[in-house]
């Protein structure tokens, strides 16, 4: 059976991209939480030199709490405790992935328009980390009416990171990416994006999206910088020189 259970664990680690403790612990989880509702009691599952066993937890009729082991090969169900464990696992992953990408929020990413739905969203195949594409949504609120009719599958674009959260879809754990065209962090990130100088510190006061952005800067920006953000985002920016200008906004 430890082999058995080598295979399973070291199977689901390539699956889901998970540790091996990550999944030695959400097993053990799982298998806790089923039978401990089969048996009515409290049920502590545990690995042991790559063996499971479990420990089930009742008071006798002294008072005193009794460990009674409970044996694994009698139980039945086994496809529905693997479905449940992989949807937990799966969860497990989603989570992992949300948090390492919740860090990036607010940054600029460029990405390939993939979708036009008939609502005028978008969906957009984005790198929030190099070598690894990711759909995004574009809600159509969240683009310039000024573009809306311009902007066409197949175009590369720039796009704000605005939202990274888990969902639910039916009983599948997924990652949900949302992105934007129409945040003032836009328009610093784009400014920024195109200096040689990281310190400047750029801050969008104002934005009428597909008209004009005021921005102040801490130092002086380079004519083709601004003209390349205002290629991109079809409006105006206005930079006015401010010594003590803020750190940007997020």
């Amino acid at each position: 059976m430890e082999t058995a259970y080598s295979e399973i664990i070291r199977s689901f680690v390539d699956t889901y991209g998970l540790s091996r403790g990550q999944v030695i612990a959400e097993i053990e989880k799982t298998f806790s939480s089923m039978l401990s509702r089969w048996h009515e009691q409290d049920v502590m599952a545990l690995f042991t030199d790559d063996r499971l066993e479990a420990v089930g937890y009742h008071h006798g009729n002294d008072g005193m709490v009794q460990q009674v082991p409970i044996k694994l090969t009698t139980m039945r169900g086994w496809n529905s405790i693997r479905r449940i464990l992989e949807q937990n696992l799966e969860k497990a992953a989603c989570l992992q992935e949300v948090a390492r990408y919740k860090k990036k929020e607010h940054q600029l990413l460029w990405g390939e328009i993939v979708k036009k739905n008939r609502d005028g969203s978008l969906l957009v195949e984005v790198e929030i980390e190099s070598g690894a594409p990711i759909i995004a949504e574009c809600p159509g609120h969240h683009i310039g009416i000024h573009e809306r009719e311009k902007l066409m599958v197949g175009q590369r674009r720039a796009f704000h990171l605005r939202r990274v959260e888990p969902v639910l879809l039916k009983t599948r754990s997924r990652l949900r990416v949302g992105v934007d065209r129409v945040s003032k962090n836009l328009v610093e990130k784009l400014l920024q994006d195109n200096l040689a100088n990281p310190k400047i510190s750029i801050r969008c006061l104002n934005r009428y999206v597909g008209h004009k952005s005021f921005v102040e800067s801490s130092a002086f920006l380079p004519k083709k910088t601004i003209l390349a953000a205002s290629r991109e985002l079809h409006e105006h920016i206005q930079v006015k020189v401010v010594r003590t200008a803020r750190g940007c906004r997020v």
